[in-house]
């Protein structure tokens, strides 16, 4: 849990536009939207090659937080997490694969891909009662509005009732946007 208050520490004074922060069903769940620069410095910070960091930043960045309040498991996986734009056309996730597949094209180091790979948010995973998580999910940069509909199974098994929130209104800002 430190790790993941400590990360959102990092991120949290350099938000786009005010932050989501929705809790439903108890699952405490926190979005922010970043800048490119914001993006630039935070990897440029951790020493990530120049090459890296101007891969990356042609993606938009959204820091998602979360926290399990429940009694019971919630489960995350991105592959169920929908993105779209005002006409309801599939906005693409980068996903960490895909990210993978570009380092080691371009014969990133290790050390930089494990780095890259730490600050995403993990593409499944379950999360105990009072655990949190937290990281980047990387889109495709988008002109317009879209919107985010994320879907948690719960239970042991994954069968219980889903939640499932919706954050509309979400924009990529472009370079120079830092409010």
């Amino acid at each position: 849990m430190r790790q993941y208050l400590l990360f959102l520490m990092c991120w949290a004074p350099f938000s786009y536009a005010a932050d989501t922060r929705i809790t439903r069903e108890g699952l405490d769940f926190y979005l922010s939207v970043r800048t490119p620069e914001q993006t630039n410095a935070f990897y440029s910070a951790r020493g990530l090659p120049l090459i890296v960091v101007q891969e990356i930043a042609k993606s938009c960045f959204l820091t998602v937080g979360l926290h399990n309040r429940r009694a019971d498991t919630v489960w995350l996986d991105l592959g169920v997490w929908r993105f779209a734009d005002v006409n309801g056309r599939e906005i693409k996730r980068v996903s960490l694969p895909e990210w993978t597949t570009r380092w080691k094209a371009m014969q990133v180091p290790l050390a930089a891909q494990a780095t890259f790979g730490w600050t995403q948010l993990p593409e499944t995973r379950d999360m105990q009662p009072d655990e949190t998580v937290g990281g980047n999910v990387p889109v495709v940069p988008q002109q317009g509005e879209f919107t985010l509909t994320a879907r948690f199974p719960t239970g042991a098994a994954g069968m219980g009732k889903p939640i499932e929130i919706s954050v509309p209104s979400l924009s990529c800002p472009r370079e120079g946007t830092v409010k």
